[in-house]
């Protein structure tokens, strides 16, 4: 079986905190290209196994979006919970 099928809610998890991270500022604050590529990440991940993604595997990441995933998963890692979005002012 597929790793993606395997570990589909921790991608879309992961997805989900990379975004609600930088929009917290809380990963890359002061580097708008990588905060930007960390959101961009985010939005491919949080598609994974629906109907119009364009998410099929990690290849369909760029060279920033792959460091921003590398960068949280060295950070948090895959198993980290969901991050609260309700706490972003």
């Amino acid at each position: 079986m597929s790793i993606y099928v395997n570990y589909e809610d921790k991608i879309v998890r992961m997805g989900r905190n990379l975004i609600t991270l930088a929009e917290k500022n809380q990963i890359f604050p002061k580097d708008d290209e990588m905060w930007n590529a960390a959101v961009t990440a985010g939005n491919k991940l949080v598609t994974l196994g629906t109907t119009w993604t364009n998410f099929k595997s990690f290849d369909d990441l760029n060279d920033k979006e792959t460091e921003a995933v590398y960068t949280y998963l060295d950070e948090y890692g895959i198993e980290h919970p969901s991050i609260p979005i309700e706490d972003i002012v």
